[in-house]
């Protein structure tokens, strides 16, 4: 005799990490596949109820209900394939697609077997990672700063330092601006004078010699 209660009893006991709404959907799941199979297979409701109580550790029969034309089960609102279907229901509620499965070897009526009957044993079925199934991505709910800019000047001694070169024990990163752009306006000055090099050059000296140093060289 078909023990009913059995197989609600079991499915109770899973304990299906689902919304209210998700729960509900599996309860519709659940009542459409026995209709299913006291209508067509009546042994293969026992069989289920076996294999839902072992959870895979000895071995059990396929559990078929027949293919429809597309291949697809459609429960409430929702349409999928009725090995995934059940397999998220009985075994991982986070299951996304066909693609996560892949019958075990003992299994004669498997989803990819083409037959016109479909085995929803969810334990002959393993899960495999697949390559076109992406995890979640957790995304931040407040953007962060983007970084600050660091100057060019801070960056070369920075690389210095990644790079194992000591930096000299005289530089005073407070001056290092201004001693930089001393440089660039020196380089910037001569480059506008070049024309009048010599010249230049010597005017420069006698504006850094000043007046009384002037004196002594007459």
């Amino acid at each position: 005799m078909i023990n009913f209660d059995g197989i609600k009893k079991i499915t109770e006991r899973l304990k299906w990490k689902q919304g209210d709404e998700d729960e509900n959907w599996a309860k519709k799941a659940i009542d459409n596949l026995m209709k299913k199979l006291i209508k067509h297979n009546k042994q293969a409701l026992e069989n289920l109820e076996f294999a839902l109580r072992c959870q895979g550790q000895q071995k059990t029969e396929c559990v078929t209900i027949p293919r429809s034309l597309d291949g697809r089960l459609q429960i409430s609102h929702r349409k999928a394939l009725p090995h995934v279907i059940y397999c998220r229901v009985y075994r991982w509620p986070d299951l996304q697609s066909h693609h996560e499965l892949k019958a075990i070897e003992d299994c004669r009526f498997c989803y990819e077997s083409g037959q016109k009957d479909i085995c929803i044993n969810p334990y002959h079925y393993k899960r495999v990672h697949a390559a076109g199934v992406l995890p979640p991505v957790l995304v931040p709910r407040y953007s962060e700063k983007p970084p600050q800019e660091v100057p060019p000047t801070l960056a070369k001694f920075q690389l210095m330092e990644m790079s194992g070169s000591k930096m000299p024990q005289n530089v005073n990163m407070a001056n290092v601006n201004f001693t930089m752009d001393f440089i660039c306006d020196d380089q910037e000055w001569e480059g506008k004078h070049s024309k009048h090099g010599g010249k230049n050059r010597k005017n420069r000296s006698l504006e850094k010699t000043g007046p009384k140093e002037m004196e002594k060289d007459k």
